[in-house]
């Protein structure tokens, strides 16, 4: 049994039972299930010997915990963090029976391949974990796949540290023997690679980024990837370092409708018996701008099964320093608002999250008219003059999104620290709210603490 209802404990962001939680790995989706697997220590509330924890869900977001899928007793190799992929074409010729091979990737200084023929239940060192690719430099880890349709092969991006941090490129048609092709280096690059194709209009571009959620836009021939980016984007406003707010984010395999869905680890979070949780699943897209294609960041829609009572505002001019209560008690929720700021030249609004009989709050999201800023970082209002937020409170995270997705930010916040669940929206001067939507969200989690 656990206690999922213990102080700090999301109840929409998934956590292990017990344990020590870091990067998500190998996600996937598979005939009907997702699959989310994890960097975890099951008897440790602190880093410690890596397995690889496992969770499903139907729907990317009530997820169920099940056993550990490899297990350092049993399965050979350093088993951090790496990705995994569904061989649905049998490419790899090792079907047998009803289902497709789902294969999973893992090792430092060498990549190994654990093998699953029930539906991701249980997995098998591929040839008694022989290491099948070897990258470069003294140190390397974190191998991610890919599928290259144009070229009919799979794509393995890992980091290095040869000749400064960096990620080598390996090609297999087969997942079982591998070619290294290429390698980009960049100081900025460290840990965990992910490659996504992304599709802006007609045109396909390749999406590289690293732990931290540094990223930049090019092109992959199916050997080596290019791109004429000097410095790389983030992907949330608040990037950190490992057991930061959001590290080492991984997109899903294999997705219908070709969506890109990815997770991050959320560090800064702990309870009694577990330590760690997954951030809210985000669908991202590449938009256009006048800078050249960018990623915008929203949740997935799957959230609406979430959604249980709702409090909407009526269309309204809020009267300076004034503060309206825009829900008595309201512990994990989805709100979203848009204000009309044309008329509003300067000042500052904000959301006060988790206020109490005192008037102290445990958390702000703040706006400034004046300088154009959220929280701190420039964001200007859209071309008719409307700013549109969303925000995403649960007992022990927030995450904070806005402009269509363009601004993004995620953090675990000691929600549960409150002294009173009051919502309020404060501001300095008139304000023009065109709409505001307050939604309720259900617990993913069993009523019988499974």
């Amino acid at each position: 049994m656990t206690d999922y209802l213990e102080p700090n404990r999301g109840q929409f962001h998934f956590s292990p039972r017990r344990g020590w939680m870091n990067d998500p790995n190998g996600l996937l989706y598979y005939r009907g299930t997702y699959h989310l697997f994890f960097q975890h220590a099951p008897d440790s509330l602190v880093w410690d010997t890596m397995h690889w924890g496992h969770a499903t869900s139907p729907d990317l977001v009530h997820w169920e915990q099940q056993p550990i899928a490899l297990d350092p007793k049993v399965h050979p190799g350093d088993l951090w963090s790496g990705g995994g992929v569904v061989d649905v074409h049998n490419t790899s010729g090792l079907k047998d029976g009803e289902h497709d091979p789902i294969l999973v990737f893992s090792g430092t200084q060498g990549v190994r391949m654990f093998c699953s023929l029930d539906g991701g239940r249980t997995f098998t060192a591929y040839d008694e974990g022989r290491v099948l690719a070897q990258p470069s430099g003294r140190e390397s880890r974190d191998p991610k796949v890919v599928w290259h349709e144009p070229s009919d092969a799979w794509v393995m991006t890992v980091w290095s540290d040869n000749d400064g941090n960096g990620v080598d490129f390996f090609v297999s048609k087969d997942l079982r023997q591998w070619e290294r092709t290429g390698r980009y280096v960049a100081a900025w690059f460290f840990e965990c690679p992910d490659v996504t194709l992304m599709r802006l209009d007609d045109t396909e571009y390749w999406v590289l980024r690293d732990a931290r959620g540094s990223y930049v836009v090019g092109d992959f021939d199916g050997r080596e990837f290019r791109t004429d980016w000097t410095e790389p984007r983030t992907i949330t406003v608040n990037p950190g370092g490992a057991g930061s707010d959001y590290y080492a984010a991984q997109s899903f395999d294999n997705l219908p409708d070709r969506r890109v869905v990815t997770l991050a680890w959320q560090g800064q979070n702990r309870g009694s018996v577990w330590t760690g949780n997954a951030s809210f699943p985000i669908e991202q897209r590449l938009v256009a701008t006048a800078d050249g294609p960018r990623i915008r960041s929203t949740p997935v829609d799957e959230i609406e099964s979430l959604r249980t009572a709702a409090i909407a505002v009526e269309p309204q001019v809020l009267a300076g320093g004034s503060t309206m209560v825009v829900a008595g008690a309201a512990t994990s929720y989805e709100l979203e608002a848009t204000f009309d700021l044309a008329g509003t030249p300067a000042g500052t609004f904000a959301f006060r999250l988790r206020t109490g009989p005192d008037g102290g709050a445990v958390r702000e999201v703040r706006y400034d008219v004046t300088a154009a800023q959220l929280d701190g970082v420039p964001l200007e209002p859209a071309a008719d003059g409307t700013l549109t937020v969303r925000l995403l409170v649960d007992r022990g995270q927030l995450a904070v999104f806005a402009a269509g997705g363009a601004y993004y930010a995620c953090y675990n916040v000691d929600f549960d620290t409150a002294t009173g669940d009051a919502v309020e929206l404060t501001t300095t001067e008139p304000l023009n709210l065109q709409s505001l939507t307050l939604h309720h969200l259900a617990s993913i989690w069993p009523t019988d603490g499974r």
